[in-house]
């Protein structure tokens, strides 16, 4: 909005020009209250033209185009009332009159032009040295009254400096996108006032050359614009998880063969150019990708009433959570190397895994450390299923962990903490986006998995209260916990569930 307000301001203030410099210019110099000078007849036609021509883009810019520039509309915007005083004008203005409309039409497109191609290249309009070219058209303003006086060819020297300053500038900057284009259009009207200057046309010739070249930069910069943000767009609204697990791949790929080989200045180049193309291909709105990753990783199908809203998060009553702790897991870290602690998390949480995926009802959220989390089903109302389910899950999870032994042949021992409550599922995180399942259940769960002892399952009270009347299938003893300290939530009784002899 911000952005929009500028250029509504800036555009605004370019249609007021002419009301200000009739009171301070025109109404005070002779020279621009000569007679009139007569251009030919093509003249007009080819404002005429023109005027059409950027009407019609213009309207398809603001009704049909997918991209919305801001930039572009006021570029477009401004150089139609250009074209639109020109034909209203038509032989009834001084040549100097007409002259100096056009310099300042240049004060205003020409930031708004080399905005675009920076805007494109992620530059800033300093890093092109555009202060140079303002500069020239401002003093050209400035000293447009002396336009007749013997001064004036030293002015167009020394304003011929800084332009000459700017171009040679952008050679330095070759290898970003167009701007060989824009060399060649501040080329192209340094040689007009070349011919001008030494009078190699007839004026109205000249005022035919600008015409045609003013046309031919405005149009031509606000298509290669408009068609490169079209591209962004089309390639950025298909980009999917897959495609960011692609550019994440590509980079990583990249670093690696950083690492490993001596770079060349003309690879740095390249590789700069292939990351700042990735970094461009991610879409800035990263909603999309967030209810793609909750599409993917919940159990059951987002119902179409939440996908269609742009949400990203959810509340929902009654889901299980699980939380297991690997003991002494923290001494382990400390005896092995990060290789062999990293094989055997493997093991773990692939067992584990492979153990989840037997029941169609519960869903493995995320491994932290040697921490593993487990929750419900969110659309099963079948709060005494999932509690059986998530109950003989842990157990499973107790009888496998003792078929893996640490690297000194020891067995492994799990705590496990289980809790039922209301919970809020989503996604956090833009950069790279990841589900999570948020709320104080989750918080007590994590908390009784904490305090639980050795190869034990603690469940919370309104665990118990479900589980006591299930049907296991086999024989479960629940063992009343009194007086249990949860960190940051308080005391509270809980229950034990050790682990049944395997049948």
């Amino acid at each position: 909005m911000e952005k929009l307000l500028k250029h509504f301001l800036f555009t605004i203030l370019y249609y007021q020009s002419e009301i200000i410099f009739k009171f301070c210019l025109y109404d005070k110099y002779k020279l621009f209250q000569e007679e009139p000078i007569i251009f030919h007849q093509v003249i007009q036609s080819a404002n005429i033209f023109i005027l059409t021509i950027f009407s019609l883009f213009t309207i398809q810019l603001l009704f049909f185009s997918n991209v919305k520039n801001h930039t572009i509309y006021s570029l477009a915007l401004i150089y139609i009332k250009y074209i639109m005083d020109n034909i209203s004008n038509h032989n009834i203005i001084s040549i100097h009159h007409y002259e100096f409309r056009r310099t300042v039409m240049w004060i205003f497109t020409t930031p708004l032009i080399l905005k675009l191609y920076c805007d494109m290249n992620n530059m800033l309009l300093i890093e092109v040295n555009a202060q140079y070219h303002i500069i020239s058209n401002v003093l050209h303003i400035l000293l447009y009254p002396f336009r007749r006086t013997s001064y004036n060819k030293y002015i167009v020297l020394m304003l011929s400096l800084f332009e000459s300053y700017f171009i040679y500038k952008l050679f330095y900057f070759k290898e970003q996108k167009y701007t060989k284009y824009i060399i060649y259009i501040w080329s192209l009207f340094s040689l007009i006032t070349f011919i001008e200057l030494f009078n190699i046309f007839i004026i109205t010739d000249v005022q035919i050359c600008y015409l045609l070249s003013d046309m031919i930069a405005k149009l031509t910069i606000m298509l290669i614009v408009n068609d490169y943000e079209e591209n962004m767009y089309y390639i950025k609204t298909n980009v999917d998880l897959q495609s960011i697990s692609l550019f994440s791949a590509v980079k990583k790929s990249i670093k690696s063969f950083e690492k490993t080989t001596t770079i060349t200045p003309k690879c740095k180049v390249m590789i700069q150019k292939i990351e700042d193309n990735l970094t461009n291909f991610i879409p800035s709105d990263k909603t999309p990708l967030k209810l793609e990753l909750l599409k993917k990783i919940l159990p059951l199908e987002l119902e179409e009433s939440y996908l269609s809203q742009s949400k990203e998060y959810k509340p929902y009553e009654f889901v299980c959570v699980l939380f297991t702790d690997i003991v002494s897991y923290t001494e382990l870290a400390k005896q092995y190397d990060a290789d062999i602690i990293y094989k055997l998390l493997n093991d773990i949480y692939t067992r584990f895994d492979d153990i989840v995926n037997n029941y169609n009802n519960l869903q493995k959220i995320e491994t932290i450390g040697d921490a593993y989390m487990v929750v419900s089903d969110i659309y099963t109302n079948d709060k005494t299923n999932n509690i059986k389910n998530i109950i003989l899950l842990a157990i499973d999870f107790l009888r496998e962990i003792k078929k893996i032994n640490t690297p000194n042949n020891k067995k492994l021992q799990l705590r496990i903490g289980i809790n039922i409550g209301k919970v809020v599922v989503g996604i956090l995180g833009v950069e790279i986006p990841r589900l999570c399942v948020i709320g104080n259940t989750v918080n007590v769960a994590n908390r009784l998995q904490t305090t639980a002892d050795p190869d034990t399952i603690q469940i919370s009270r309104h665990i118990y209260e479900y589980a006591e009347t299930a049907d296991f299938g086999i024989d479960i003893h629940f063992e009343l916990k009194e007086n249990v300290f949860l960190k940051n939530i308080g005391v509270t009784n809980t229950y034990i569930i050790s682990i049944p002899p395997d049948t």
